[in-house]
């Protein structure tokens, strides 16, 4: 069974149960305010009706005499009205049961009040609060025509001079000529400064430029290389052939397939056993297997074969076959 009561400090609604309200004797605390009451006055049913009266007991035929206090459990008789106040007090804190404490100063929560959720509350909250405006700022004095203004304050009109100087730092606008012509010129010096530092890439892409950029490296005492593309160059035939024990001699046949001349290689040879496992690799320049540096300048002339010879000295090695690639 449930039942719900009223803080008589701040008016706030509870609800409890038997076992709640039996184990405290019917003392309880608000959790809103502090204070300790006893919710058996204001107790009632968990709908808000009174509660049902219990029904009265027969009287007994022998009623025990009341037990009188002896003398010697009071040490005093008389008490002036501050040790009544005393007692009192002293007996209202003993009868609070165990577990309860009391605030020492109840919260001051005149305008809020905390209910339970289960219970219905009513729609009207009660008068709206009162704001009283602010007080208006005292008005400005008004000058009438009796009473002129203490101060008169009167501008100067420019001077000329200070017209045309600030005519004169004022910015000037270009004209639209200005800017195509300007960025005309940008855009020329950028394209230079491509040609410039890319000119081995553009002469690969587009061999036809070569003429052009090589009368223009000749001005400016720059060199334009050899294209360098691998895919248009292979290997016809190879052979290793043994003169001596530690002379060996390398040759090949190196074939052009590109519509341009390409620069010379670098030849990768690697010497194996019979297993083919590698014994050891040497990389030769063009310098290397190549006597004429004018042949080299030049580079390998477009769609030709050339027969290259390579000798070559080894020692501790004894290769049963080998493999050459080409890089650059």
């Amino acid at each position: 069974m449930s039942f719900r009561t009223t803080c008589p400090a701040c008016a706030s609604v509870f609800r409890l149960g038997a076992d709640q309200l039996d184990a405290a004797q019917g003392w309880v605390q608000c959790s809103v305010c502090g204070a300790a009451f006893d919710a058996h006055p204001s107790l009632l049913m968990e709908d808000g009706s009174p509660l049902e009266p219990e029904p009265e007991l027969e009287p007994e035929t022998e009623a025990e005499p009341a037990a009188t206090p002896q003398p010697s459990a009071f040490p005093f008789t008389r008490h002036n009205p501050d040790e009544v106040r005393a007692i009192e007090q002293a007996a209202l804190e003993a009868a609070t049961p165990s577990g309860i404490t009391q605030r020492v100063s109840a919260l001051e929560l005149p305008s809020i009040i905390l209910i339970d959720p289960d219970i219905p509350v009513p729609d009207d909250f009660g008068p709206l609060p009162q704001f009283e405006p602010a007080p208006a700022p005292p008005a400005a004095p008004v000058f009438t025509a009796t009473e002129p203004p203490a101060a008169r304050i009167e501008y100067a009109p420019p001077r000329p001079d200070a017209i045309a100087a600030a005519r004169v730092s004022a910015p000037r606008r270009l004209k639209p000529w200005v800017w195509g012509l300007s960025s005309a010129l940008l855009l020329i010096v950028l394209l230079v400064q491509t040609s410039y530092f890319l000119r081995d890439s553009l002469v690969a892409k587009w061999p036809q430029m070569r003429p052009t950029l090589e009368q223009a490296c000749a001005a400016l005492g720059c060199n334009l290389s050899l294209p360098q593309n691998l895919a248009q160059l292979q290997i016809l035939g190879t052979d290793l052939q043994t003169e001596t024990p530690s002379r060996l001699k390398l040759v090949l046949t190196l074939g052009n397939r590109a519509d341009q001349a390409q620069a010379w290689p670098v030849l990768v040879l690697t010497l194996t056993d019979q297993r083919e496992r590698p014994l050891a690799r040497r990389s030769f320049a063009p310098s290397e297997y190549l006597d004429d540096p004018q042949r080299i300048a030049e580079g390998i002339p477009p769609r030709s074969e050339q027969p290259l010879s390579l000798p070559l000295t080894v020692r501790d090695v004894a290769p049963m076959g080998f493999d050459l690639k080409l890089t650059y």
